[in-house]
């Protein structure tokens, strides 16, 4: 009977807690910054972090859940081209980051493979990010705004799209995924007792 009940509080805590951490990450986003020397249509804010942390709790699916619901309120009451381009752009950039990590704290793997997990984490969104640009999100946008490909890039003083990629878009998602890990791992280390016995438990 008690197991049961503590069941239904964990289950009642984790349907309120992952909409919070929504709600949190949405704020987050209105917080955002250019970087200097980036493409000004890159900018960095850290509303990734309530996904991490709602995936370090619940696992690395309540974290993706997070980052969809934050995205979905971001679409609903910030959206400004009627589309979803930038939210889906968001929602892959922050799970790809926060997958590895999150993996890593489940596999009880300490503070040194939390730290390589962020490493991991930056360069699997780097990665992914790069070439979702490049497959879809720079065409889409080219799209959206009704000039050529070429055009668009021009207006970034990018010569292709991998030049693009390669010298604003990957050095961007680096950056972001160090100042991220940056926040984070002190974050980590604060909540890591916490975190331990609510896995084993």
């Amino acid at each position: 009977m008690k197991e049961t009940a503590l069941h239904q509080t964990r289950a009642t805590q984790r349907l309120v807690t992952i909409p919070m951490l929504a709600a949190v990450g949405f704020v987050l986003q209105y917080l955002e910054f250019p970087i200097p020397l980036m493409p000004s249509f890159l900018k960095l804010d850290f509303s990734t972090l309530p996904a991490l942390i709602g995936g370090l709790i619940y696992g690395p699916a309540a974290g993706v859940i997070i980052e969809v619901m934050k995205n979905a309120l971001h679409m609903l009451f910030k959206n400004t081209d009627g589309l979803i381009i930038g939210e889906v752009a968001n929602a892959l950039a922050g799970g790809s980051f926060i997958l590895i990590p999150v993996i890593m704290h489940r596999l009880r793997k300490g503070k040194a493979g939390f730290v390589l997990g962020l490493a991991a984490g930056t360069l699997l969104m780097t990665a992914i990010m790069g070439l979702f640009n490049a497959w879809f999100l720079l065409p889409a946008y080219a799209a959206l705004y009704q000039m050529p490909l070429d055009q668009l890039l021009a207006s970034f003083g990018a010569s292709s799209v991998w030049s693009l990629v390669l010298y604003g878009i990957a050095p961007f998602n680096i950056v972001k995924g160090v100042l991220m890990a940056a926040v984070a791992y002190p974050l980590y280390v604060k909540l890591a007792p916490r975190l331990l016995a609510r896995t084993i438990n």
